[in-house]
């Protein structure tokens, strides 16, 4: 299922994985998971590098498509990807077809998506989990992290943000 969900990219990741939690259990359920989206994220990769990129605007829209193309042309585009995939709410599976005309292997793609997707995947299998045992106060501490260190990142992301548009320009 995990695996679908990543192709299908419109089904919410954080269904399936929190349905491995409760299915299967913490560990078992990650595990089950993660081999789930690093199989469907590789075949999202090859497939984008198969058919190309007309057919993929087809499918997910030109402009989306544009939008990941821009963010993955800078420089630090192997960070900004790691970045879009650890953040939670962002197209991940559409990430993954665009980065099938990045620059980078196969290999580094599934590392870097892999490191950056279990945070959140493993939150996910948690919650689900706690809630097949009954155990709210995990599910509840869970959320509770998880939604601190969203609110943590953007608040940074934004301070930052301000920092960088009052520092004064320099003209040479």
């Amino acid at each position: 299922m995990q695996f679908l969900q990543v192709v299908i990219a419109v089904i919410p990741g954080e269904v399936t994985s929190f349905a491995a939690g409760y299915v299967f259990g913490a560990w078992r359920g990650f595990l089950y998971s993660a081999i789930g989206v690093t199989l469907g994220s590789a075949f999202n990769f090859w497939f984008a590098r198969v058919v190309g990129r007309p057919t993929l605007e087809r499918l997910i829209g030109r402009d989306t498509l544009d939008k990941l193309d821009r963010t993955l042309s800078s420089a630090k585009s192997k960070s900004a990807m790691f970045l879009l995939f650890l953040l939670p709410g962002l197209p991940k599976d559409l990430l993954s077809y665009a980065a099938g005309f990045s620059g980078m292997s196969i290999l580094e793609f599934l590392v870097l998506s892999g490191l950056a997707r279990s945070p959140a995947l493993l939150a996910s299998v948690l919650i689900g989990a706690g809630v097949s045992r009954g155990d709210y106060r995990s599910v509840l501490a869970i959320a509770l992290l998880a939604a601190l260190a969203i609110g943590g990142y953007y608040g940074y992301h934004r301070r930052s943000l301000g920092a960088s548009a009052r520092r004064p320009r320099v003209r040479g």
